[in-house]
């Protein structure tokens, strides 16, 4: 058996017993080669851990902090190097998304689980996947990325190159409106941690080493549905830096809009991720999963 430090842990077990991947420290099984651990969940007792130590893992949340940073660049960099006014430029801008994610989700998910996602953080501590104390560090940890992120994008792209006109920020369009880009943003972040969790946390998932792929895939289909909307958030962290920079920034073509809708690039993807965190819990599995049925008498039939 093996030790890590950091990362986040699933309820998924029982009340005092909890599942674990194997980016935490926790008593993990490993693949065929040891030096190669596989992304596999053990049950450990969460009283016992718990007694052992009270740890905020900083490390983690730095990690957070530099993915959140270069996702932020990479991601809203091709947006303002591409543009998303047609369907060509927002298949590569969801490409990018898509393939960012599913990238820094292998790079640090040993480091700090690979959220990324202030709504995949929130989701996971309201379903007690996360203890709320180290969600708190992953998310500030998050902002700050984003705002680094944003702040080195605007000194790549300079104003006249940026072809949004505020660094990749979302802004809702006009012709739906806040309501039905709230609703879309409920709808996307619902099945991004809905995937994060079936895929990523529960005990059940089959997918090993190519949940990041789940995942980044996720990202990709959400951004092809709600960039014409409002440019997809799904990830309110994500949202936060680019619209504080790019106001700051004072560009003469600056395209407003981005702070004033920046509740619903938050609200619609907090009530999303609440919406899977209570599915988790509907699906965990029970006591009995996997045993088989059997009579009064005892005999199987």
């Amino acid at each position: 058996s093996r030790h890590f430090d950091s990362g986040h842990c699933s309820s998924l077990a029982s009340p005092k017993s909890i599942a674990i991947p194997l980016n935490s420290r926790v008593r993990a099984s490993t693949g065929p080669d040891p030096a190669m651990p596989m992304l596999r969940f053990q049950t450990v007792d969460w009283e016992e851990e718990r007694e052992e130590r009270f740890v905020l893992d900083v490390k983690a949340g730095m990690a957070e902090m530099i993915a959140m940073a270069l996702f932020v660049i990479m991601c809203c960099g091709a947006a303002c190097g591409y543009g998303a006014s047609d369907a060509e430029s927002r298949l590569v801008v969801a490409f990018a998304f898509g393939m960012s994610i599913l990238v820094l989700a292998y790079a640090v998910t040993h480091l700090s689980g690979g959220h990324i996602n202030g709504a995949v953080t929130f989701s996971l501590v309201l379903g007690g996947a996360l203890p709320w104390y180290q969600g708190v560090m992953h998310l500030v940890m998050q902002l700050l990325g984003s705002l680094l992120g944003a702040g080195i994008l605007a000194a790549i792209f300079p104003c006249g190159m940026d072809e949004t006109g505020n660094l990749g920020s979302n802004v809702v369009n006009a012709d739906y409106g806040q309501g039905r880009a709230l609703l879309g943003e409920v709808v996307g972040t619902f099945l991004l941690c809905t995937v994060v969790w079936q895929v990523a946390v529960s005990p059940l998932s089959r997918a090993g080493p190519n949940v990041a792929s789940a995942i980044g895939f996720a990202v990709f289909i959400a951004h092809i549905f709600l960039l014409p909307i409002d440019g997809c958030s799904i990830n309110p962290t994500r949202s936060f830096g680019p619209p504080i920079v790019a106001h700051f920034r004072g560009c003469a073509d600056y395209t407003e809009g981005g702070l004033q809708d920046m509740w619903v690039m938050w609200v619609g993807p907090l009530i999303g991720a609440a919406f899977a965190a209570g599915l988790a819990r509907y699906f965990k599995p029970s006591k009995n999963f996997g045993q088989p049925l059997s009579d009064s008498s005892g005999d199987i039939e």
